[in-house]
């Protein structure tokens, strides 16, 4: 190999080794800018959307209180946070599901700007000092099963109709106490 060859060689591998390098130093800069977790969204149990400023934030249908189904024909009441992060105040003007016969919205449906209406599925849930409004789908058109989201659709006032997929919320009997002692046949 020629003198003038070894340097050219030379030259393409540093500049390979060089490019080689940035490529592995860019890659390790990006960790946490674009990644899986990038996308991830809050481990919690209920659906959630957005819509012109309005969001449903963790909406479930109240375990049922007897079973662990509804049946058809039955109502499910539904707990979700309405949240309004707009400039003006925004109005929950009804709620419909083509799993029920009609969607009773009662109490407050007014949601003032930057703050938040609790729906909570159980009566006596809410606390006095927050703004709350109760949604309870009627009359269900099949049985509803753990596993199963429900599509209810929220139209607001302004920001129009957001339909949120709504599952059955956890169970929170309190399961029957083994004393922690093994049986021993």
């Amino acid at each position: 190999m020629s003198r003038l060859q070894h340097h050219t060689f030379r030259v393409r591998l540093t500049s390979a080794a060089l490019g080689l390098g940035a490529v592995l130093a860019l890659a390790g800069c990006s960790a946490g800018q674009v990644t899986e977790t990038d996308t991830q969204v809050a481990a919690v149990a209920g659906g959630s959307g957005d819509a012109g400023g309005i969001g449903v934030r963790n909406a479930t249908l109240s375990f049922p209180e007897t079973g662990s189904r509804y049946a058809e024909g039955a109502s499910a009441p539904l707990a979700a946070v309405l949240i309004n992060d707009g400039a003006e105040a925004d109005k929950l003007v009804e709620a419909s599901s083509t799993y029920a016969a009609s969607v009773d919205v009662a109490k407050n449906r007014t949601l003032p700007s930057r703050s938040a209406l609790h729906a909570y599925g159980a009566e006596g849930s809410a606390t006095p000092d927050q703004q709350e409004v109760s949604i309870t789908l009627k009359g269900l058109t099949q049985d509803i099963t753990p596993g199963v989201t429900v599509p209810v659709t929220f139209v607001f006032e302004k920001a129009g109709p957001l339909t949120v997929q709504v599952p059955i919320g956890e169970d929170s009997t309190p399961r029957p106490d083994t004393g922690g002692e093994e049986s021993h046949h």
